[in-house]
């Protein structure tokens, strides 16, 4: 089975796992105060900041998947940098750019989020400013890969029932402090918690997913319907908003993705497949940081009434197709080509789009 039949699903459900952030940073809390919506819906768009857990536990799951054994040598490790650095900064940096209209320049604090470091440190008196707020999980995300090439060495060669263990060790931790529920410990259960950068309490999440990627190479992992993983998962986020959602979903995220790979040609997974849905999943990360800069622009140049406010959902989405299709992927494959790398997984998906 290739790659491309593996990343296209997942790629879908990072498309409902964006716009879920989408819809609870800018519609949520309208609902959750109008009496027109069911109490499940309030509740469905409450929890959507929990995409971004789904979103560090697929990125772990990703890069293990694709780099497991060739971050060894010193030449690997910098292809996995210049790969990591394709990715993410072309989009990073115009939406930091769209975003100038809309804030203040406030001098040196505003220097770290151009290096992705503005949410390493907890320190308020610092002025570390963020002006797309979004992106502080980007800076999280930089720490992960980082810390991945010895994260990644240390599991492949752990005996399956060790990394088993360790996926349950760090649920519990999860679920005993909350941390994959807050963007810093700051309201964390725990005084000690404020102490610790926000990096380092969202790492079980990114670990958790390295460890499913092995389990599920080694064929150790828990196979599922997936659309039993989905529908439950669905199910509960529309019932409670309980702190522990977070760990929750760190659960069922391994879950789905595992029981996704593993079922590559169930009625599920080629339903992901569709090509419009793997275009979406592909357009997601424009999607996710496109929306601050277009939900400021909206409101701003075209007003604020909630009708108004609602046209941005169709905007951004076309808008985000179209940054992924004319200037995310060309930016991320000419960078690659610059070191001879071959083209990303997702650069098919993209082609066979004209």
């Amino acid at each position: 089975m290739s790659d491309r039949n593996l990343i296209e699903p997942l790629t879908s459900i990072r498309f409902f796992a964006a716009f879920a952030v989408v819809l609870y940073h800018s519609g949520a809390s309208f609902a959750s105060k109008s009496a027109h919506f069911p109490s499940f819906l309030k509740t469905l768009l409450m929890n959507g900041y929990s995409g971004v857990t789904f979103f560090f536990v697929l990125s772990g799951f990703i890069l293990h998947y694709t780099h497991r054994g060739r971050v060894c040598s010193g030449a690997q490790v910098k292809k996995f940098a210049v790969a990591r650095l394709a990715r993410v900064y072309p989009v990073y940096f115009l939406t930091i750019a769209l975003m100038l209209p809309f804030v203040t320049i406030s001098g040196w604090g505003d220097l770290p989020q151009f290096f992705l470091l503005h949410w390493w440190v907890q320190d308020s008196s610092l002025g570390i400013t963020c002006w797309n707020m979004p992106s502080w999980t980007l800076s999280v995300e930089f720490f992960f890969y980082l810390c991945f090439p010895l994260l990644s060495r240390c599991v492949e060669h752990m005996p399956t029932k060790a990394v088993a263990a360790c996926a349950i060790c760090l649920v519990a931790f999860a679920a005993i402090t909350e941390s994959s529920t807050f963007i810093s410990g700051d309201l964390g259960p725990f005084a000690w918690m404020k102490w610790v950068p926000a990096p380092i309490l969202r790492l079980p999440e990114f670990i958790i997913g390295i460890c499913v990627a092995e389990l599920h190479m080694r064929g150790a992992m828990v196979r599922l319907p997936a659309w039993l993983v989905a529908s439950t998962l669905v199910l509960v986020l529309c019932q409670t908003g309980d702190s522990h959602v977070g760990p929750f979903v760190t659960v069922m995220s391994g879950l789905l993705i595992a029981s996704v790979s593993a079922n590559r040609e169930s009625r599920f997974a080629r339903v992901l497949s569709l090509r419009w849905l793997v275009i979406m999943g592909g357009a997601s990360y424009s999607l996710y940081l496109l929306h601050q800069p277009v939900h400021f622009a909206t409101k701003t140049w075209i007003g604020a009434d909630k009708a108004i406010v609602a046209i941005q959902y169709p905007a951004l989405l076309a808008l985000s197709v179209v940054m992924f299709l004319g200037y995310e992927e060309p930016m991320r494959e000419w960078i690659r080509s610059r070191v001879r790398m071959t083209p990303s997984a997702i650069k098919e998906v993209a082609d066979r789009t004209f």
